[in-house]
């Protein structure tokens, strides 16, 4: 597929990724983010915005002195009518009750803004938590309606 290709979306769409939390990998990270959501049909516009949301929910993992997180798994897929993006945070211990690490991560103000207070104005629903058993990861679900008129 050429860059400047755009095709209508297939009916189901499932990309996953591994990588380290090392800084980098943000450039591969960004740059399969900016094709899958082209791919999906999203207008110039909205390319944008969503894929600054995706770097808001990871980028600050690897910026981080805390090395909370050994690797960052993403999973981009899309159903009939949305697209999902669903952030795996590796390697940070159960923290207990309260916020999860990513949580509070996410939490911080970053400059005039809150990374999470950006997620959730560009997304359709934003979910933060913990997964159940030992090898429960902290994750961050984000959901947007796909767009009509690819």
């Amino acid at each position: 597929m050429e860059d400047a290709e755009i095709q209508a979306p297939m009916s189901s769409l499932s990309l996953d990724v591994t990588v380290p939390c090392e800084a980098r990998y943000l450039p591969i990270l960004r740059q399969l983010a900016q094709r899958t959501v082209a791919y999906i049909g999203y207008h110039k516009s909205l390319c944008e915005e969503v894929v600054q949301t995706i770097e808001y929910a990871v980028h600050g993992v690897f910026e981080t002195k805390e090395h909370a997180y050994t690797d960052i798994e993403i999973r981009l897929a899309t159903t009939e009518t949305s697209m999902l993006v669903r952030i795996r945070y590796l390697g940070a211990p159960a923290r207990g009750d309260g916020p999860t690490a990513i949580e509070q991560l996410l939490s911080r103000p970053d400059g005039d803004d809150v990374p999470l207070d950006r997620l959730r104005r560009a997304m359709t629903t934003v979910v933060l938590g913990r997964e159940a058993g030992a090898d429960g990861a902290d994750f961050c679900e984000l959901t947007r309606a796909l767009p009509e008129d690819p």
